[in-house]
């Protein structure tokens, strides 16, 4: 029998920006039933007290909701050669992690903010850096039965990351594959970075595009090989954990009806 939007709601994660939770949001993802992917970006951090997150986190903890965390991002170079910008990195990570009693998380998203321009010639002792960085935050996560998922983004090679989780050898330390950011960003080698990641990948960031932007349109509006992810993954036993991100609201629907057409497992 095949599986419906409204079968896969429960199954699934949908990303949310923890401001907008106090926007009307909370009720919406309670009402629907929608499990939470809360992210949290350096100004939540910054403007709201633990007492605010704790509010949210009880709200959805008291519905049996499944919760995960998106780490921020932005301006963050966790790898950094320069050393005052790679102890800021850490800094607002520590942040996002001291959170983690809090929201009680399956996961928390991260990215690794490698580009190729600056640091092609000076890979191994980025990769040095940057493996001291997630050493110690897989073990804060660990402590909190937390896995730590690295997010691809403007990653243009899959070795990287097998040579990063190699480094850290910590095992609540995966990969999150972002379906879009490969296509939009990346080289688009799905066939390549699924036979090098495979064992290794616990999360799928799903949206579409068309390889232009990273437009995060509904599933099944772009160009973005799903099925073909999903299959190979399924055909392997491997069932990562889904998050949808749609970044309109109209989205997420269509979303859950175009991905029950291509969900490969029971």
């Amino acid at each position: 029998m095949a599986l419906t939007a409204e079968a896969l709601i429960s199954r699934v994660q949908v990303n949310i920006p923890f401001p907008f939770l106090g926007e009307g949001y909370l009720d919406l993802f309670l009402d629907r039933g929608l499990n939470p992917e809360i992210g949290l970006d350096a100004r939540s951090l910054g403007r709201y007290s633990r007492r605010d997150f704790t509010y949210m986190a009880r709200a959805f903890h008291q519905a049996r909701r499944r919760l995960t965390l998106h780490a921020p991002f932005q301006d963050l170079l966790p790898g950094a050669l320069d050393e005052i910008i790679l102890n800021a990195s850490r800094r607002r990570l520590r942040q996002a992690f001291r959170l983690l009693p809090v929201f009680k998380p399956v996961t928390i998203v991260c990215h690794l903010g490698y580009d190729a321009k600056f640091y092609h010639w000076e890979r191994q002792d980025w990769l040095a850096r940057s493996a001291a960085t997630w050493k110690e935050f897989a073990a804060l996560a660990a402590a909190q039965g937390v896995t730590v998922m690295l997010e691809n983004v403007y990653e243009e090679d899959p070795d990287l990351f097998l040579d990063l989780l190699t480094l850290v050898n910590a095992p609540n330390l995966q990969v999150c594959l972002d379906v879009g950011h490969l296509q939009a960003f990346g080289d688009g080698d799905y066939d390549r970075w699924l036979h090098t990641l495979w064992p290794h990948i616990g999360q799928l960031h799903l949206h579409d595009n068309r390889g232009d932007h990273d437009t995060h349109l509904a599933l099944g509006q772009g160009t973005v090989p799903l099925n073909m992810v999903l299959q190979f993954l399924a055909s392997r036993d491997r069932q990562p954990l889904v998050t949808l991100e749609p970044h309109q609201e109209g989205s997420l629907w269509p979303s859950l009806e175009y991905l029950a057409t291509i969900w490969p497992w029971e």
